[in-house]
């Protein structure tokens, strides 16, 4: 994979920007292009205490025609790791492999591609940071899923450090009741080590870490325990970012107070809006979003996404949901952020071929 055109496209778009009005100044996260990374691909045969296709399709058998839930095949070729399919061979004749997060050496590729950007661009900034999705719900109670996620991060890890790009963690509470009493206790079991890292992800001089699924209708609406956490992982010096819905100005709930503790926030916007004129169109959302958070002093760090489809996952899904239009759909989002000064943003994902 060598600087596709849509992440070129989206980081000469930043490469013009001058750091602008910010609550926070320019760190590893404000002023900076952070993308999402799932790194939740599994394979069986990959050595991990789970050995399942994982993501792939649906923990069971290996993927082949019609059983998957991938949209997109990924280019495996600088993998020197992957997995035999049940697919027919590729059309140059290879087989049809695929690879696996579990493989220090699959995470290792992602982090030198996201650094070699800048080799085809010198003028221009590469991807600065990534956030380590984790959906730790069952990891209390399930000692190898805890296991897979740490491997994981420990690879992130060594990616980073060996590639240049920063990176934290971002919980996921999406199915997660108990996260008010289980969140902080997985920082400081598994999360903590990871700050220590020279390539650990550090804004206003802390450690950066995000909890994202605050203010959804159908997320945990534990707004008591949101805040608990909020205030617990401050208490231990850490920069809190919230992944929060998109309507969060208007939310008259709890959460109003929720949203308010927070160091940065990240309004969702990910399946909001599609086309040139959908992203034309969420400009005054950006510019409100932007306007108001800057009034209470909070950062902010906008959503941006190439498109969407699931159409392998979920049952009777439209294809090609909200499609990418050559890269065009994400460039205009680029153009929103450059046109109203936004310092950061957030790309939603780098690794998430089965949603698009």
């Amino acid at each position: 994979m060598k600087a596709p055109s849509a992440v070129i496209a989206l980081i000469v778009c930043l490469s013009a920007a001058t750091p602008l009005l910010a609550s926070s100044a320019v760190g590893d996260v404000v002023g900076k292009l952070t993308v999402g990374y799932q790194g939740w691909f599994g394979a069986k045969g990959d050595k991990s205490p789970r050995d399942a296709w994982i993501h792939w399709v649906d923990h069971s058998d290996h993927p082949y025609k019609d059983h998957q839930k991938f949209d997109i095949w990924p280019d495996v070729r600088e993998y020197t790791h992957t997995y035999q399919t049940g697919y027919a061979n590729l059309g140059n004749g290879q087989p049809a492999t695929l690879f696996s997060s579990y493989d220090n050496q699959t995470v290792d590729t992602h982090f030198k591609w996201m650094h070699e950007v800048n080799i085809y661009i010198t003028i221009c900034n590469n991807i600065d940071t990534a956030a380590l999705q984790r959906f730790a719900g069952d990891a209390k109670k399930d000692p190898g899923y805890a296991k897979w996620l740490n491997d994981i991060a420990d690879n992130v890890r060594a990616g980073a450090e060996a590639h240049g790009p920063k990176f934290y963690v971002m919980w996921d509470i999406s199915g997660w009741n108990n996260f008010a009493t289980e969140l902080v206790e997985d920082y400081d079991t598994n999360i903590k080590r990871l700050t220590t890292s020279k390539a650990y992800a550090q804004q206003n001089g802390k450690p950066v870490v995000c909890v994202w699924g605050f203010g959804f209708n159908d997320r945990p609406q534990d707004t008591k325990g949101a805040l608990n956490v909020i205030e617990q992982l401050k208490q231990r010096g850490l920069y809190v970012i919230g992944g929060v819905d998109t309507q969060w100005r208007s939310d008259t709930s709890a959460w109003k107070d929720v949203f308010t503790k927070l160091d940065m926030l990240q309004p969702w916007a990910v399946g909001r809006f599609g086309g040139v004129p959908g992203a034309e169109g969420y400009k005054p959302t950006l510019e409100a979003d932007y306007k108001h958070l800057n009034e209470l002093k909070i950062d902010y760090q906008p959503v941006l996404f190439a498109g969407f489809s699931w159409g392998n996952w979920v049952p009777k899904a439209v294809r090609n949901q909200i499609p990418r239009e050559h890269g065009d759909f994400m460039w205009r989002q680029f153009v929103n952020v450059r046109e109203l000064d936004i310092p950061s943003c957030y790309v939603a994902m780098f690794d998430e071929y089965d949603e698009g």
